[in-house]
C-alpha cells in the first residue's frame, strides 16, 4: 500500500513538473519568437495583440498561420489577407515549429491572457501613426548616426559579415549614387514602422531574401541601433520633403548635360551646313 501511495505521489509530482515545464517552454518560445511584434493584452505593436486569439481563430488555422502566413495569403485566405493589409503589408516570418511547440505557445498566450479578458479594441491604445509625434521624442547620438550611415553604405563592415544595406535598398537622401533596387526604398520606413518595427525586422526578417542574406550573419544590438538611428534621421529629413533629396539635383544635372549636348550638336550642324551658291 505504501508503495502504491509513493508511486501515486511521484506521478503527481511528475505531472506538475511536466505542466510547469510546458508553461515555461511556451513562455520561452513566445519571448524568442513572438514578443518583438506582439503583446498579450498590451495592445498592438508591429502585429496584433494576441490576447484571446485562441477563441477568435480555429486551432488548425492558427497552426497554419504561425508556420507560414504567406502561404495562407497566397491561397487568398480572407483573414490572412486582411491582417496583411491592416499591418502595413509586413509579412510574419515563417516559423519552423512542431505541433507541441505551437501548442505550448498558444497555451501560454491563453494562460497569460486570462487577466486581460476585459481588453477591447476601444480600450487598447493603438499605435500613434503620426510621424511627427513619433520621431520627435526619439533621439540618437551623433556617433550612433555616423556608425549607422557607414554600415548602411558599406563604408564599415558588419561584425558577422552581413551585406551592406545599400546593396539591396535605396534611400532618397543627398547622395548622388543611388542604392540597390532589389528591395524597398527605405526613406520613410522609420515613419511607417517606428523604432520597434525597424528593430523587429532587423532581428527576425519577415522577407525571404533578407532572411537568406542575414542567415548566420545576425546584426549585433549596437549595429541594429545604429541602422535604426540612420533610418530615423533619413525619415525626419527627407520623407516629407523629397525636394531635399539628391533626386532633383541629379535630374537637373542630367537635363543640363542633355541640353548642352543638343546645343553643341546643333551648332556643329549649323556650322557645316551647305550654303547654296
Amino acid at each position: 500500500m505504501k508503495n502504491q501511495y509513493a508511486t501515486l505521489a511521484l506521478l503527481m509530482l511528475f505531472s506538475i513538473h511536466a505542466s510547469l515545464y510546458a508553461q515555461e517552454s511556451g513562455e520561452d518560445l513566445f519571448k524568442a519568437t513572438c514578443v518583438t511584434c506582439h503583446t498579450i493584452g498590451g495592445g498592438r505593436l508591429i502585429g496584433p495583440d494576441l490576447s484571446g486569439v485562441n477563441d477568435k481563430r480555429e486551432q488548425e488555422w492558427l497552426f497554419r498561420f504561425i508556420r507560414s502566413s504567406q502561404k495562407l495569403i497566397k491561397e487568398n485566405d480572407l483573414v490572412a489577407v486582411e491582417l496583411f493589409k491592416e499591418y502595413s503589408g509586413i509579412p510574419m516570418p515563417d516559423n519552423d515549429l512542431n505541433d507541441a511547440e505551437i501548442i505550448s505557445i498558444l497555451d501560454y498566450i491563453k494562460e497569460t491572457g486570462l487577466g486581460t479578458s476585459d481588453v477591447t479594441e476601444e480600450s487598447v491604445a493603438k499605435p500613434d501613426l503620426d510621424t511627427t509625434k513619433k520621431t520627435a521624442t526619439v533621439t540618437f547620438s551623433a556617433d550612433m548616426l555616423k556608425k549607422g550611415n557607414a554600415l548602411f553604405y558599406g563604408h564599415e563592415s558588419f561584425a558577422n559579415g552581413a551585406p551592406s544595406c545599400i546593396a539591396c535598398h535605396n534611400i532618397q537622401d543627398e547622395s548622388i549614387i543611388g542604392g540597390g533596387k532589389l528591395s524597398f526604398d527605405l526613406t520613410g520606413s522609420y515613419g511607417r514602422l517606428g523604432e520597434a518595427g525597424v528593430l523587429a525586422i532587423l532581428k527576425n526578417p519577415p522577407f525571404p531574401a533578407m532572411n537568406v542574406a542575414l542567415q548566420n550573419k545576425n546584426l549585433t544590438d549596437e549595429e541594429m541601433e545604429a541602422v535604426t538611428a540612420m533610418l530615423h534621421f533619413v525619415n525626419e529629413r527627407y520623407a516629407d520633403d523629397p525636394s531635399r533629396s539628391a533626386g532633383g539635383v541629379i535630374y537637373a544635372i542630367i537635363s543640363l548635360v542633355i541640353a548642352l549636348f543638343l546645343l553643341i550638336h546643333i551648332y556643329i550642324l549649323y556650322d557645316n551646313r551647305k550654303v547654296p551658291s
